[in-house]
């Protein structure tokens, strides 16, 4: 059992306002469903790692993969590193002091809880970890003390995400190690790297399958078409980084 915590950092499942850079390989439909199958997948495989899992949503109504977290509540703060502050920060109030932190984004159905696990034994001899996401930002961050504000990151393009965090953490003094570069799924070539690493998984037998996430898949067959045909991947991909978009657009 973990005395650790993991945080979800989330919107809430609607029509049109997840995911929307999906939309225009697999339109709005399956992308609510593929990411209502990538939210529930994330929280799953955070709660078999026997740590605490809470979520940070959008505001709004009920929705059933609250059910999976052990506690949640909604984000709050104008800008989006006011949310993501404010999330850290309420989280660790609610739970016992010292308790490990960690934070992902609801897009990363294939972070094994083995995976996470590892990240939390990192947290036994440092203060913080961060996971470099391949495509810019970080898709995976976790303190062994208590979070300080790291928001004004997100005011820098995704390219120079890391090194500002790094550089903000070190002047906190907290001692940093740096996970395998990863990636969450924001656009058509990142749904078809994960269709890719699940097929694979599939064939070794073994690891960690995100089952909602392949149940969806499998039963939309039109979502692998629809990515291999988009050919606009390279063009969103630019402007995205150009514009500053975060690995947490969740």
């Amino acid at each position: 059992m973990s005395d650790g915590a993991v945080l979800v950092f989330a919107r809430r499942p609607e029509l049109g306002h997840v995911k929307t850079r999906l939309e225009s390989a697999i339109g709005d439909q399956l992308t609510l469903a593929i990411y209502r199958a990538f939210l529930a997948d994330t929280l799953t495989a955070a709660k078999e790692t026997g740590a605490r899992v809470l979520m940070a949503h959008t505001p709004g109504p009920m929705f059933p993969e609250r059910a999976l977290a052990d506690d949640s509540f909604t984000q709050q703060g104008r800008t989006f590193g006011e949310r993501f502050d404010h999330a850290l920060a309420e989280a660790s109030k609610r739970l016992p002091p010292g308790t490990p932190l960690m934070l992902i984004g609801a897009d990363t159905p294939h972070l094994s809880p083995d995976f996470l696990r590892q990240a939390f034994r990192i947290l036994d001899g440092q203060d913080a970890v961060i996971g470099p996401n391949l495509n810019g930002g970080f898709y995976l961050l976790g303190f062994s003390r208590v979070p300080i504000p790291i928001g004004e990151v997100f005011n820098h393009t995704a390219n120079e995400e890391v090194a500002v965090l790094q550089r903000i953490l070190t002047m906190a003094g907290f001692a940093t190690t740096l996970l395998e570069p990863g990636f969450d799924i924001d656009l058509p070539e990142d749904l078809r790297t994960l269709i890719h690493l699940i097929n694979f998984e599939k064939t070794r037998g073994i690891g960690w399958i995100p089952a909602n996430t392949q149940r969806v898949l499998e039963s939309a067959p039109i979502i692998s078409l629809a990515v291999q045909a988009s050919s606009s991947h390279t063009k969103q991909r630019s402007t995205a980084l150009e514009a500053g978009t975060t690995a947490f657009d969740s």
